[in-house]
């Protein structure tokens, strides 16, 4: 927490713990992770209550719904993850299946019938890669004798990218 230049002493702003805001926010972590956090507004809360009435919203449980993308046509999903929630839980660790794919969120609630009711969604990522890429620049790209030997060197005493550069000539 920061202090604020033009408070007086010992009067610094504390940060609210909600904004009233509805947002799901949705954020790669690594190829196999993703974070969610998530805000439903107390207004939007109400008027959900209200339309379905206080027995049914009780009746109901939060879920976070993960879409998994076709890797080609990002706006078809093929595939989904229901993840069930504490009912006071506003983030989560998610793991999925695969790499280098785009995923969106749905926050919304299951009701007693088993139908999912969507009342956020979130914005879309890709995970990152696990592995080198097939792209070559090739203003980067080493001489071919270069990186023949660099992956004759690599292949023959199995070493990753730390080991190799450890293990090179005039490193220590």
């Amino acid at each position: 927490m920061a202090a604020d230049p033009q408070a007086p002493p010992g009067h610094e702003e504390i940060l609210p713990e909600y904004y009233e805001e509805d947002r799901l926010v949705l954020l790669p972590r690594n190829p196999y992770s993703l974070y969610a956090y998530w805000e439903i507004s107390p207004s939007t809360r109400n008027r959900i209550v209200e339309s379905w009435g206080e027995a049914n919203w009780c009746r109901s449980s939060p879920v976070l719904r993960i879409c998994k993308h076709h890797p080609s046509h990002r706006k078809t999903i093929e595939s989904h993850l229901d993840i069930d929630l504490d009912p006071d839980a506003n983030n989560w660790y998610i793991t999925v299946e695969s790499a280098d794919r785009f995923y969106h969120a749905e926050l919304g609630r299951r009701r007693p019938g088993g139908t999912f009711f969507s009342l956020l969604s979130s914005n879309l990522v890709c995970t990152p890669r696990d592995s080198i890429s097939h792209q070559v620049d090739e203003n980067w790209q080493l001489p071919d004798w270069k990186s023949r030997k660099l992956i004759r060197r690599i292949a023959v005493y199995h070493l990753s990218s730390p080991e190799l550069i450890r293990r090179l000539p005039g490193q220590k």
